[in-house]
């Protein structure tokens, strides 16, 4: 076994961020910019994949029904252009479907040009302690993957921290490659203490196999103090759909007045 390629890219792009917080294209190539609003229709879609270029995204996510689009309209961008991932959501929001069918919808997706899997876990076996059931379930889905890469939601606001450490490592055992914390539907997004929780898991699958899982927080993330904690405390990739607005916050943060606006303001002094 040995940890996915995007896994340690992104580690690659975490680290250069930590280095270096001004670093905006290595913060970009953190975030899956996200569009899954039920009243969100073409347009809105067509915008998200231009923002996504625009901006050096990581990937975009969106819902199965719209993969076919992304794919025809990245197809027909300029080859020198970055082109983001495309990433969709499986079983979504609930993660009560049949394993059957969460995998005909990761075979489907990938039929249409999707290349990233975000799939809900299924709480009430979380609840039940099916830990079984869910690494089965998670194997079944990246062996339906094949390749790609598979996340899995496990919608941190509904369960109590045993039950996120527990089923992040049957998820983990099962295979997948990244470990998520919430749909954006939940009572509450991505916190430090759901962060901190999955580092321990990611400690334990390096012990036990050899090989590093990421961590995608997802949900709730609207400034750039947040998104930098998330990302300190563990955080290989960021799901948001304000993007650009921490883009433009991060730029902000980091911009210097003109060298002439300093000497105009010396000279007014004397």
């Amino acid at each position: 076994m040995f940890s996915h390629e995007r896994v340690l890219q992104d580690f690659q792009q975490r680290s250069l961020f930590l280095n270096d917080p001004s670093n905006a294209k290595a913060f970009a190539l953190m975030i899956d910019h996200t569009l899954l609003k039920m009243s969100a229709d073409e347009s809105h879609y067509i915008e998200i994949i231009s923002q996504a270029v625009e901006h050096h995204f990581r990937s975009i996510c969106i819902p199965s029904c719209r993969v076919e689009l992304a794919s025809h309209r990245l197809d027909q961008m300029n080859a020198d252009s970055h082109l983001p991932l495309i990433c969709t959501v499986i079983g979504f929001p609930n993660g009560y479907s049949l394993t059957e069918c969460k995998v005909a919808e990761v075979i489907a997706s990938e039929k249409h040009g999707a290349n990233e899997f975000d799939y809900v876990q299924n709480i009430g076996w979380v609840k039940e302690g099916h830990w079984q059931r869910l690494e089965e379930e998670a194997n079944a889905l990246v062996n339906a993957a094949q390749d790609d890469l598979v996340k899995v939601i496990l919608e941190t606001s509904l369960l109590s921290e045993e039950e996120i450490f527990q089923s992040a490592l049957a998820a983990a055992r099962g295979g997948v490659h990244v470990l998520k914390t919430s749909t954006g539907f939940g009572a509450r997004g991505a916190s430090l203490r759901d962060i901190e929780i999955l580092n321990r898991v990611v400690d334990m699958i390096q012990t036990e196999k050899g090989y590093t899982l990421g961590i995608k927080a997802s949900g709730g993330i609207r400034n750039m103090q947040d998104a930098a904690n998330l990302i300190k405390t563990g955080a290989s990739r960021l799901g948001a759909s304000a993007g650009i607005d921490l883009l433009a916050e991060l730029h902000a943060a980091h911009s210097h007045p003109p060298t002439e606006t300093k000497i105009q303001e010396n000279e007014d002094k004397y």
